[in-house]
């Protein structure tokens, strides 16, 4: 009887969110496992009382946005226009300076530069959404620790029983999750890829039997510290990586080797992190061929 109420309890995750109408627990675990953990630490811990082992570094806003610029695919000019947009981000997630002044001070036109404050506030939406409105100097705090060896999930500890429940429900989710990460990505982990393997919620759900609306609440809005920096959990499903990393890479294996073929250049770009079929290699080849073209005429 015990071990059947056990599989009861291991296979409620996946139900949850196929069912037409959810029970008050249900509603209440489904919550718990979206919260971030810097928000469960506001609500369940009166005093902030957290182990030493699950102290993780945080970094200011300003410096998680830098730290994700790489994976917007910029030119070096841009990419430094790009970092001052970010830190002229006000407490309210407004951007302080107008297109008028950055194009004046890098000496571009307002059109690109407007283009590229839409693109900062647009990709990192989430991020400026979560640390403003009064909470601007807030930490970002990650909700997971993920090294190429091992998974921690953070926690708190609370003395109401089913808030607890919750919470160790809420961390075993997010550790499969993770876990799958992990393994996928131990060579971005470790610094010998440039960009992370992107998995799919689909490709996850079915491998840790967990339903994809499960998976996304726990991705949103939470962090995980690496060896590469505190990145947001949605990177690793694509959320972030702009289509113009993909245009940089093909230029310059081309500008090394112009005889690449399209298969050939979606293999390196896959040993890279990025994967990518011939077809839209092709596709994205003949933008890079198009642009440059017209950089020359």
């Amino acid at each position: 009887m015990p071990d059947s109420k056990r599989t009861r309890e291991n296979s409620l995750t996946p139900r949850l969110e196929q069912k037409l109408v959810l029970t008050k627990t249900e509603k209440f675990y489904l919550n718990i496992l979206s919260t971030p953990l810097h928000l469960l630490k506001e609500k369940y811990l009166p005093v902030m009382e957290v182990e030493d082992y699950a102290v993780a570094y945080s970094e200011d806003l300003h410096q998680v946005l830098v730290g994700l610029l790489p994976f917007l695919g910029l030119s070096d000019n841009d990419e430094k226009i790009a970092e001052y947009i970010i830190y002229n981000i006000d407490s309210r997630g407004k951007v302080r300076i107008s297109a008028e002044e950055i194009a004046e001070k890098f000496g571009i036109g307002s059109f690109h530069a407007q283009e590229l404050i839409e693109l900062v506030l647009t990709e990192f939406s989430e991020e400026i959404s979560q640390n403003t409105g009064g909470q601007f100097n807030e930490y970002v705090e990650p909700d997971v620790i993920i090294t190429p060896e091992k998974v921690e999930v953070l926690r708190i500890e609370v003395k109401d029983p089913i808030i607890m429940k919750a919470l160790e429900m809420r961390a075993e989710t997010l550790y499969k999750i993770c876990e799958e990460i992990r393994k996928v990505n131990e060579y971005f982990l470790r610094g010998y890829r440039k960009y992370p393997q992107i998995l799919t919620m689909r490709h996850i759900s079915k491998i840790i039997n967990l339903h994809t609306s499960t998976i996304s609440r726990a991705a949103k809005g939470k962090y995980a510290s690496t060896p590469v920096g505190t990145l947001p959990l949605r990177l690793f499903f694509g959320k972030i990586i702009n289509p113009q990393i993909v245009k940089n890479e093909i230029k310059r294996l081309l500008e090394i080797d112009s005889s690449l073929t399209d298969s050939h250049l979606a293999l390196i770009l896959k040993s890279e992190g990025i994967n990518i079929s011939r077809r839209t290699v092709n596709k994205y080849r003949k933008q890079v061929s198009t642009a440059t073209k017209e950089g020359k005429a």
